[in-house]
Parts: C-alpha cells; structure tokens; sequence
C-alpha cells in the first residue's frame, strides 16, 4: 500500500509544472529559482532545458524577444529543478546555441555586441570584451574549456574559464573538443602561404599546444577532423573514393554513395567513432542523411529526408525526422521506427539522448501544447510555455 501511494505521489511530481512545486523554495534577489533537489541528483540523471514564457505569448513569433518576460527552466527526470530568468536584463538569451547541460548544469552564454558573458546554473563565471558565439563546449576538472568565433567575423578561439588560450585569426575550428588523459583536444585548419600561393594546413590542439597534423596530399578535402582516443581521425575525399575515414594513419571506407554527391560529412559527438553523411542524388533535389559505425556499418534512414538530431552509443545508432510536407515524424531507436505524436517536432540537435535500454526525445508543440518528453513511445508533459531545447 505505501508503495502504491508512493508511486501515486511521484507520477502526480513528475507531469506538474514548476509552479506547482514552487512553494516552499527559496528566490534569490537575481530571481534565480533553485528547487528542493537542485545539485542533488545522481548520475544517470536525463536532464531537461525548455524556455518558458507567459501563457499568452507566442514564443514561436518572438515579437518582444530579449525583453519578454521568460526563464529557461532545468529539469531532473522530470522534476524542475532551476530556473534562470532569460533577456538583456539579465544577460541570458534565449538562442537554443547559447545554453547547455553539462553534468547536471545549465551553461548560458551571452553577448550584447561588445562583452561576452559566461554563466553557469544563472551565476556569472567569466566575462570578457568581445562579442564572441561559443560553437562548442565541455566542462573538465571543474573548468569550462570552449571554443567561439568572433560574432560575424573569422578565425576561432579557446578559452578555459573565459581567458584566452589560444587564438586564430583566419583558422576554422572542427566544433568537436574531446578529453583523452586528462586532456582537452580538438582539431583546426588553416591556410598558409607557400611558394605557390597558399595551402591548407592541419592541426591537433591539446592542452593549448599546437601540432600539425599530416594529410595525404592526394586528398581533394578534408570534411572534419576530431580526437578519439588520443588519435587524430578525419573525413577526406581520395580519389575515387570518398568519403574515407582515416584514423591514426589507417583508411576505412564509410560507405559508396553511387550517383549522389555529398553534401556535408561530419563526426558524431558520441562515445564510438561515428559519421553522419548527407547526401543528394544527382539531378534532383532529394537529401538524404546517412549514419555510419566502423562496427555496425551505415543506416539511411528514409530517401529525401533529412535527421533533425541523432545519437549514437555503444549500442546503436538513434535518430529523428522531423515531419514535413504532410508526412509524420519519425523516430528511430536503432532499427525500430515509432511515428511522432502529432503536432509535434525536434527544436534542436540537443534534443535526444539514451540512459540504459530508454531511449528520450524532447518535443516542442506546433501549437498551443505543452512539450513532451518520448520515453520508448510514453510520454511525459513538461508543462511550460515553449520549446524544449536540449537533453543531457
């Protein structure tokens, strides 16, 4: 009978809203919201960030965007846990790039066109001049290591804790920062001038120190580049054969494409070496993505229809379509296929992740719905006033 009762309790906790477990908490004179069981959470833990707006507002239209009244709000296995108020004001944006969940945090970045500033759970870590868009970020030993772009202009730069460690004026960051040994790492691209013009040279970063990376030079392109494993592996297009995968100096041929033409070649950010492929058969505008697994081969999923967000683990390979021109969404757990629920779509890349055999998608209504969170075809309302934007 306690059991009962208990589980009554949790499932009534679970679909609530925040302002249903509000009482009772402390707000901070920031206006930060910190629930019972914030920072209490285990591992294992799936994390949700969704912005919630006023109930009669249109987020999807904006209109007052940066000035309407909004939190983006943290929640635990379903339970809110944080909320964070979002708008110039406060210097948190609303963009879905400018926030994610590491290690059961929320990270915001934000900048007015002048500084650039680094949150953490709603409480400033760094603030710097420049106006800077974060492409990529991890937290390791407790220190934010991330890479930007200069708003608008060109080249990248590394920061830890947002002081500058390494800078590039004209080089193209690959948006993947990996650990291995203690070590943060990533890989970038840059032109150089030679006694012929110029060419494209490669390199492997870890721990701010930088060393060139060889490239066969029959190599028509370089797709992407990432560390796994210690061991730079990259994307390339060789002739007559593209793409190969080529890692610590050993060559694997991703898939043959036949008459379609690749349009975009990237690794997954996962916990296997991983590509997704997209592709367009040639004379007609049909795209189609392509995931590839040196263990399980390639999957493509449905011809002319491209994945909204995929992730891979160590078991298999997930992803989402999102519905288009009258036709359903679709979302794969490994080879299974479920339909969407109608009137709902994927907001962002962020938005699915796996914890043991369940497989989460976050969903945002087209409509006036709350959104949802799909748990091998159950699903849970996150009663909020907008999208879900990423799951950890």
């Amino acid at each position: 009978m306690k059991r009962f009762v208990l589980m009554i309790a949790l499932a009534l906790l679970y679909s609530c809203g925040l302002e249903q477990v509000d009482e009772g908490t402390h707000s901070s004179s920031d206006g930060i919201w910190r629930g019972p069981s914030y920072g209490k959470h285990l591992s294992g833990t799936v994390y949700a960030a969704g912005l919630d707006y006023p109930d009669a507002y249109d987020w999807r239209a904006d209109t007052e965007k940066g000035k309407v009244k909004c939190s983006m709000v943290l929640f635990a296995d379903g339970i809110p846990v944080l909320k964070v108020p979002v708008g110039d004001a406060h210097e948190v944006s609303s963009d879905i790039g400018r926030h994610r969940i590491r290690a059961g945090n929320l990270y915001t970045d934000y900048t007015d066109g002048n500084t650039t500033v680094l949150k953490k759970d709603g409480k400033e870590i760094a603030r710097y001049e420049g106006a800077e868009d974060i492409i990529c970020m991890e937290v390791h030993d407790g220190k934010v290591h991330s890479l930007s772009r200069p708003s608008g202009g060109e080249g990248f730069r590394y920061r830890v804790d947002g002081s500058l460690v390494l800078e590039r004026s004209d080089g193209v960051p690959y948006t993947h920062l990996t650990v291995h040994q203690d070590s943060v790492r990533f890989c970038f691209s840059q032109s150089q001038r030679t006694a012929d013009g110029s060419q494209m040279r490669y390199y492997h970063v870890a721990d701010g120190i930088v060393r060139q990376v060889e490239v066969p030079e029959e190599a028509s392109r370089v797709w992407d580049m990432i560390v796994s494993e210690g061991k730079v592996a990259m994307v390339l297009s060789l002739p007559d054969r593209s793409p190969v995968l080529m890692h610590d100096g050993k060559e694997e041929y991703v898939e043959y494409l036949g008459r379609q033409k690749v349009v975009s070649c990237t690794f997954c950010d996962s916990g296997r070496l991983s590509v997704c492929v997209r592709c367009r058969y040639s004379g007609d505008n049909l795209m189609s993505d392509i995931l590839w697994t040196a263990d399980d081969g390639w999957t493509m999923y449905r011809i002319g229809r491209t994945l909204a967000c995929f992730h891979v683990d160590e078991e298999r390979c997930n992803a989402v379509i999102n519905p288009a021109d009258g036709r359903d969404g679709i979302i794969f757990s490994g080879r299974t296929a479920s339909v969407m629920p109608q009137g709902y779509s994927v907001f962002s890349k962020e938005c699915m992740t796996r914890r043991d055999s369940v497989l989460y998608v976050g969903l945002s209504s087209g409509g006036e719905a709350p959104p949802l969170v799909w748990r091998n075809g159950a699903a849970d309302t996150l009663r909020i006033n907008g999208p879900l934007t990423c799951l950890r």
